[in-house]
């Protein structure tokens, strides 16, 4: 019976948080809130992404008060969010929003989970939240993990082909980076300052089979762009570079 199915009781406590989360978080319009958090929640039918700490705000295994970042980093890596995690990890207090970011995050594992190994993430996650002495140690393992998602090309941008590479760029202290997504064939360019400065460069007009752009702004943003070709890559990332004075 489905009120026994502990898997369903999260999924519903999930449904009701995730929009408290999302305002929390201020998270742009264009991301879809229901995807994004109770998306990750796997039922009978089919697996899915599973625990990341955006979940943890939903069930309340980040105190409340911790959440905000969590919340934030779900949706957009911020100037102001990515300076407090880099401020933060020089000591990894247990206390502080970054320690519990990425000691939930830690819980994560690649590819889908099913509903048993979900209710294994949770469990664990509330082990960490009961015992947070714990949290500072698998959040250096966490971070120490995130920084091997990337190599420093020669030309000094951060470079990487796994989801997050970009993300953990920034916390690594890089300010611009590359993403090639291998799937799509197509590059991302990236930064969490308030512009790659490539308003007006003149992207390509190509369309991949679903009659998306496979160049320029993602969702109409300044930070993000995605480049169809080595030699756009190239032009657009001269032009960032220069702006963000590197």
């Amino acid at each position: 019976m489905w009120l026994d199915d502990p898997v369903y009781r999260l999924r519903s406590i999930v449904r009701m948080e995730m929009y408290r989360v999302a305002e929390l978080g201020e998270w742009p319009s264009y991301i879809d809130v229901e995807k994004s958090l109770l998306g990750r929640v796997p039922t009978d039918e089919g697996t899915a992404p599973g625990f990341d700490a955006g979940i943890a705000c939903c069930l309340d295994l980040i105190p409340e008060d911790k959440q905000k970042l969590s919340a934030t980093l779900h949706a957009a890596y911020t100037q102001e969010a990515v300076e407090q995690v880099r401020e933060e990890i020089k000591t990894f207090d247990p206390y502080s929003e970054t320690t519990w970011w990425l000691a939930m995050s830690s819980v994560c594992r690649p590819g889908e989970v099913t509903e048993e190994q979900f209710l294994d993430q949770v469990k664990l996650a509330a082990f960490y939240a009961a015992h947070p002495g714990l949290l500072p140690v698998n959040a250096e393992r966490m971070l120490k993990a995130m920084k091997e998602r990337f190599v420093v090309r020669p030309d000094g941008v951060a470079y990487g082909t796994e989801m997050g590479a970009a993300q953990a760029a920034y916390i690594a202290g890089h300010d611009l980076t590359v993403e090639y997504n291998k799937t799509y064939g197509i590059y991302f360019i990236a930064t969490f300052r308030e512009s790659l400065g490539l308003e007006e460069f003149q992207w390509a007009d190509g369309v991949d089979e679903k009659g998306l752009p496979t160049s320029g702004p993602v969702h109409g943003s300044r930070q993000f762009v995605k480049a169809a070709t080595v030699k756009e890559l190239k032009a657009a990332l001269e032009i960032a570079k220069k702006h963000l004075g590197l």
